[in-house]
């Protein structure tokens, strides 16, 4: 899997281009605020239906204008699709997948696993639980084709739940009946997201050979219930135990959707022993292994957005991180100011080469 092209229209400060990718490493250079993030930003955006920088739609699009619309032709086992989505400035989002209308954002999600590295990804390591939850989350829907479903039926029953505490303030059978759902499908889930875990765990070792601290490297994934709870009915009896507190918070304080992944260096938290380098070394593994652990189970081939990669990297640092290159299975988006930031460090790679200013985007050759 693969993008092929990209025809992008009334995006931010890119009125139109039309622009075609390598399947390996695209190097997107130019100076800071010329419209190398926009590039980016309009990728995620044909794979999320959202911006990772804006909640508002209407800042996406160019001035004056009606509407924004990315097109795209993206390859997949041997065959090329077409992807289209628009967004109007009154807010309504329209997809297409070869010419037939999806209703759905997860549709759209499904075909393309896009991920993101920004200076802002370090909320993946030193944020709260849901930045961890959301990245394993991520892999595992590409990776496991039940988890959807599940994941979706948990949302349900937990917006039921969480409705009732506003209205029912006694435990009865109603609250039973949707403890009984949560604490069967949070087992169901937790099986998923362990084996995924055990995945990503053996996906990241071989990338971190060489970093001396990542022996004592540990990925534990915390289930969202106390370790004692083994069993869909214990979990049920604790939550029924903490219905009062429930009541007053106005929400489910156990389960799947309290999930997190505990990385930690010789027992302590790793942003209270690895160096800002060292961090942005493990964030960069992490994604890297994710992406290669898609296309090992997934059988899709991920699309890494890596913005501004230079930023605050140390020599040692970049050699790390230069290394995943050589070793990731995904085809990868990179932006620097300029070439000489990321070229010298992939000798034994072509990148196709784009030159971004005010909006205008060039293909280059050096």
């Amino acid at each position: 899997m693969a993008l092929n092209t990209l025809r992008i229209q009334q995006f931010r400060n890119i009125a139109e281009a039309h622009l075609e990718f390598r399947s390996e490493i695209n190097l997107i250079y130019g100076e800071n605020g010329s419209g190398k993030t926009s590039l980016l930003e309009a990728i995620y955006y044909l794979a999320h239906g959202r911006s990772f920088r804006s909640s508002r739609p209407e800042k996406l699009i160019r001035y004056e204008q009606p509407a924004f619309l990315l097109n795209a032709k993206v390859e997949m086992a041997q065959q090329i699709v077409n992807l289209g989505l628009q967004r109007e400035r009154e807010g309504e989002l329209r997809m297409r997948l070869n010419g037939e209308d999806l209703n759905r954002v997860s549709e759209l999600a499904q075909l393309l696993p896009v991920q993101l590295i920004t200076p802002e990804s370090f909320k993946l390591l030193l944020g709260g639980p849901k930045e961890r939850r959301q990245f394993f989350d991520m892999g595992l829907f590409h990776v496991e084709h039940s988890f959807y479903s599940l994941w979706s039926k948990l949302q349900r029953v937990l917006k039921h739940r969480n409705a009732l505490l506003k209205t029912q303030k006694r435990y009865n059978d109603e609250y039973a009946y949707w403890d009984q759902n949560l604490t069967s499908l949070a087992f169901e889930l937790q099986a998923l997201r362990q084996r995924y875990i055990s995945a990503l765990d053996a996906a990241v070792q071989p990338l971190l050979i060489e970093a001396p601290w990542a022996s004592a490297l540990t990925m534990q994934l915390y289930s969202g219930w106390p370790e004692r709870i083994d069993t869909p009915e214990q979990l049920q009896q604790l939550l029924q135990q903490n219905f009062l507190q429930d009541l007053r918070l106005g929400h489910c304080q156990f389960g799947p959707q309290k999930a997190d992944l505990k990385l930690k260096v010789a027992g302590q938290a790793v942003e209270e022993v690895l160096s800002r380098g060292q961090l942005k070394v493990l964030l960069f593994a992490l994604k890297v292994a994710q992406s290669n652990v898609i296309y090992n189970y997934g059988h899709k081939k991920p699309v890494l957005l890596i913005d501004d990669l230079a930023s605050e990297l140390d020599d040692n640092s970049k050699r790390h991180i230069f290394s995943f290159l050589n070793t990731i299975n995904s085809q990868v988006f990179i932006s620097a100011i300029n070439t000489d930031q990321v070229l010298p460090a992939i000798p034994d790679v072509n990148p196709a080469l784009f030159h971004v200013e005010h909006g205008q985007i060039t293909i280059r050759t050096e």
